[in-house]
Formats: C-alpha cells, structure tokens, sequence
C-alpha cells in the first residue's frame, strides 16, 4: 500500500505539534508507511488488512506497556490517533535516563580498567587479589551497609576468588563490576553507600586495576 500525500501531511504535522521531534529525525519508507527513528529501533508501520476493505493495521515499538505493540483492523482516523500516542511513548523512552547504564558506567569510572585485558593473573596476583578481597571484607564494616548488604557481598567476594584462575583479568573484571552493581541494584543499597563500595574496591585492586 502507499499513503496519500495528505495523509503523510497529517503524520508530518504531527510530528512538529508534538514540540520534541522533527520530522528530520525519522527516516520514511517510498510508501510512507514505515517510520522509524533514526538512530534507534522504534519505528511505526502502518499495513493493509487484506482480510478486510478499507481497513488498516498498525505495528509500533515502544508501546504503552510492551516494547512491540499493535493494532487490530481500524480506519485511518485511528491510524492518526494512534501514530499521536506512538509519538508519546518515544518521547517518554528517549528522554528517560539509562539508569542502569549509568550505573555500570560510574562502576568503571571509580574502579578503572586492566592493562592487560587478557593476561591471566599470575600466581603472585591471585595471592595479591586473596588478600585485597579479605581486606576489602575487613572494611565493609566502614560502610554502613545492612547486614543483608554485608553478607551477600562478602559471599560473592569469595566466589570471585575462586574465578580467579579460570578468568582472564579482563572477563574478571567484568564479572566483579556485574556481581557489585547486581547486589547495590538488588538489595537496594543507597547512591552513598555504593558510591564508598565502588571506592573501596577501586583504593584496593588499584595495584591491578588502576589505569
């Protein structure tokens, strides 16, 4: 199917009404039924419903409540009404912060990054990194953690030390940022608290781990 000219003005018209986007943003299929925009995977599609006459289907992502979202047979005032609430839901996705990603972001800022992202640990590393991990345990006491919070990271501390020969410095890495991000998120541990978490961890592998 293709839109008609007036009708790719309405869609156009609404995208300027809603004072976010422009229409430079979205990228518009030759037919004009597929919009997405650009630099991300939201888009809007609009499709005959062959199994009826002069009716329509949409499909769209982000949804009210589901990342994919779609429409059964309507007409094209529908279509409007619900390219207008798609525009909504994009606004309310593109402008919401990426709460987790943050998160793991400052955990690399504070912590830093091997050298040698896939050396091994040497002998006398898993020896040092046995020893940091007790002190690190040693100093939770510092923060004033719930004693849920104190537990489960000490319990994953230790499952760390295990890893430690089976991983390269760089997956290790990894995992130990996961595993401490996991438990602030999980266990609700405060922006403070996780903030000295994060600078405990870092004053103490920095032998290994500091840029």
């Amino acid at each position: 199917m293709e839109l008609l000219r007036s009708q790719l003005n309405e869609l156009y018209t609404l995208i300027t009404d809603s004072e976010y986007f422009s229409p430079t943003q979205f990228s518009k299929s030759a037919a004009g039924t597929d919009f997405q925009l650009i630099g991300t995977n939201f888009y809007f599609r609009i499709f005959d419903d062959s199994g009826y006459a002069n009716s329509l289907i949409v499909n769209f992502s982000p949804g009210e409540t589901l990342y994919r979202d779609a429409s059964s047979s309507i007409g094209w005032k529908e279509v409007i009404d619900y390219f207008k609430k798609w525009l909504n839901y994009l606004k309310r996705e593109v402008s919401s912060p990426d709460k987790w990603g943050r998160v793991f972001d400052e955990a690399r800022y504070l912590i830093g990054t091997t050298i040698n992202q896939n050396v091994n640990f040497t002998h006398d590393e898993y020896l040092l990194i046995s020893r940091q991990i007790n002190t690190i345990k040693s100093s939770l006491d510092r923060i004033p953690l719930l004693q849920e919070q104190n537990s489960a990271i000490k319990n994953q501390l230790d499952h760390l030390l295990e890893l430690t020969s089976e991983l390269n410095k760089f997956d290790w890495q990894n995992l130990m940022i996961g595993t401490i991000i996991s438990i602030v998120i999980q266990l609700g541990v405060t922006q403070d608290n996780a903030k000295l978490l994060y600078e405990l961890i870092k004053d103490t592998f920095q032998k290994i781990f500091l840029k």
